[in-house]
């Protein structure tokens, strides 16, 4: 992350304000040939992925939380939720649960940035017949899962304060729907309607992939 920091240009500079301001502008540029001008995306991605890991307490880019805790039949249940509501304390010993979130960790890092495949993957069904090639679609998606985990680190620090603020990271739908306006030119009720669906999909994704870690990690514990 330092290297990403120290060893460009102002580049950087054009490139963030393109990524926070200008919708969908990177992936356009990207797509006609002006990679010079420009920060890789998986070099940004990768960057901003790295300091979400640092300063985020949440799962994903919409930050949510993890509760762990024993049912009545000793087994482990992982609930998932967006940090709003307050769950009792957990009845899991203080050990167990330490040594649970250090393997609930390694194991959803192993998997987490697989939602942007999927990103490119349904945008690619939506989209096929104007831009044919997946690794485009895969661009689109780095592009704008930097921008979604930019603001879900915002909105982590500001939920600190007011945990109602973590809902900001939704706004990045907003940020999706501009981007599809630039790239595919819809019209706008189809193009919301896209980009309702899309972001849908993505919101499961995310969700599935943090149970999925905590369940097999459960799973573990609890065999």
């Amino acid at each position: 992350m330092l290297h990403e920091f120290l060893h460009v240009d102002g580049t950087i500079f054009r490139t963030l304000k393109a990524l926070f301001f200008q919708p969908g502008k990177l992936t356009e540029e990207y797509w006609a040939g002006h990679v010079v001008a420009w920060i890789r995306p998986i070099r940004i991605f990768l960057v901003v992925a790295a300091i979400h890991l640092l300063v985020s307490r949440g799962v994903g880019p919409l930050n949510f939380d993890v509760q762990l805790e024993r049912a009545p039949n000793g087994e482990l249940n992982v609930h998932i939720d967006n940090g709003l509501s307050r769950s009792p304390v957990s009845n899991v010993p203080e050990e167990q649960r330490r040594e649970f979130f250090e393997k609930f960790e390694k194991t959803y890092d192993e998997i987490r940035y697989s939602s942007v495949l999927v990103f490119a993957l349904a945008s690619w069904l939506l989209y096929r017949r104007k831009q044919p090639f997946f690794v485009d679609h895969l661009i689109a998606g780095l592009h704008f899962y930097s921008f979604w985990y930019s603001i879900a680190m915002i909105a982590g620090l500001l939920a600190r304060w007011q945990p109602a603020l973590n809902g900001l990271a939704t706004l990045s739908i907003v940020y999706l729907f501009l981007a599809l306006g630039r790239l595919f030119h819809e019209r706008w009720p189809i193009r919301l309607l896209k980009t309702l669906l899309l972001f849908a999909l993505l919101l499961i994704t995310e969700l599935a992939l943090g149970l999925a870690a905590g369940a097999w990690v459960a799973h573990l514990h609890g065999s």
